[in-house]
């Protein structure tokens, strides 16, 4: 079988969930023995994961002289050799018809209407249905976002959807006789609520600042990553917890470690998501989960993390007061370790590749 994966999802963001999943996605398989050509490959990349790529060591196909932030919405348009497999970044299809398409999808939140508004989600939902009634295979990344792909497209075929978690990155206890190296201006030593991740809409960063105020003045608010910050939220933070946040646009994945590690807990507010990375990295660092018990959010924390019922700063601030319980605190972090090491790359690439056997059979060999 000869695999090609389309690179053009780094031109969509400089870092974030859709390319840590590429990204991860291709080491596994160019680890795996399969022939691989890659398509769209940015030599000079804005995206972080990307940059990682020595590229002169796989073969690198230019698919056209169409900019990629044109292209990226456009089926592919370059031609595959006869039963082949093509798999792309996000939501790309091929419309040849003797090769296999595989298709991610990782959430519904346009067809949800919790994200942009109309027309700008336009492109999205369009260029999903095109690939998901084209696509011989479709992975979803979690059951939820399966049971959303039935709701809204309920003449697929179940049979050719399958469920493929995300991996977990590296992130880890650190023990207390290892020496701490973090180059973030924050005292450790302080009692913070941990915010990682994208702010708006179904995020509800909102709510955690909301949440704040309910909590005593000695606990602290540490935002991390997302868009660039609006007057409104920071208005909002200075009328509500003046004093009491700090705010890093970019860290490093060996600080975001520390951080999970010092954090009294994470406070993850968002009503719907497709996976949710922050969970999932925390409890691997052994940072207890405040959440929500919507959508995917169960499927990563499981017994594991505390989840309110609805997004409510009432009931987020009685889950993080909980916490103070010590004993209690460290049997959920016991817990979240355990829970985490069901997410792996290695675990994921494999699934992928024998979902890719499976389809490939099931389409040639019949």
């Amino acid at each position: 079988m000869q695999l090609f994966l389309d690179n053009s999802v780094f031109s969509i963001q400089k870092a974030g969930g859709v390319s840590t999943y590429w990204y991860e996605l291709l080491s596994g398989m160019c680890k795996s023995g399969l022939s691989i050509g890659f398509l769209n490959a940015q030599q000079k990349s804005n995206n972080i994961l990307e940059q990682r790529i020595d590229y002169k060591l796989f073969n690198c196909i230019r698919e056209s002289r169409i900019p990629l932030k044109y292209l990226r919405y456009l089926p592919l348009r370059y031609s595959l050799p006869a039963a082949a497999i093509f798999h792309g970044g996000y939501l790309r299809v091929s419309p040849q018809k003797n090769i296999l398409n595989i298709l991610t999808v990782h959430d519904f939140v346009h067809e949800r209407k919790l994200a942009s508004k109309f027309p700008w989600g336009l492109a999205n939902t369009l260029q999903k249905a095109y690939g998901i009634h084209r696509a011989d295979g479709i992975i979803c990344i979690s059951d939820s976002t399966r049971q959303d792909l039935l709701h809204f497209f309920p003449q697929i075929n179940p049979a050719k959807v399958r469920v493929i978690h995300h991996g977990i990155g590296n992130f880890y206890p650190i023990g207390k006789e290892q020496p701490i190296s973090c180059s973030l201006d924050l005292n450790l030593e302080e009692k913070f609520i941990l915010y990682v991740g994208a702010r708006r809409n179904y995020k509800n960063f909102h709510l955690a600042v909301q949440t704040m105020e309910l909590l005593p003045p000695s606990f602290r608010l540490v935002a991390i990553g997302g868009e660039a910050w609006s007057k409104e939220e920071m208005g909002m933070m200075e009328e509500k917890i003046a004093g009491r946040y700090h705010i890093f646009p970019t860290v490093s994945q060996a600080d975001l470690n520390v951080l999970y590690n010092h954090a009294f807990c994470l406070l993850y507010t968002s009503a719907y998501e497709g996976f949710g990375f922050p969970p999932g990295e925390a409890m691997k660092a052994g940072c207890p989960v405040v959440t929500t018990c919507m959508t995917s959010i169960p499927e990563v924390v499981g017994e594991a993390g505390l989840m309110a019922e609805s997004p409510d700063p009432m009931l987020f601030a009685e889950k993080i007061r909980s916490l103070e319980n010590e004993t209690f605190k460290q049997q959920l972090i016991s817990r979240g370790l355990q829970q985490a090491q069901q997410f792996t790359w290695d675990k994921s690439v494999q699934e992928t590749i024998n979902f890719y056997k499976d389809s490939w059979n099931l389409k040639f060999s019949t």
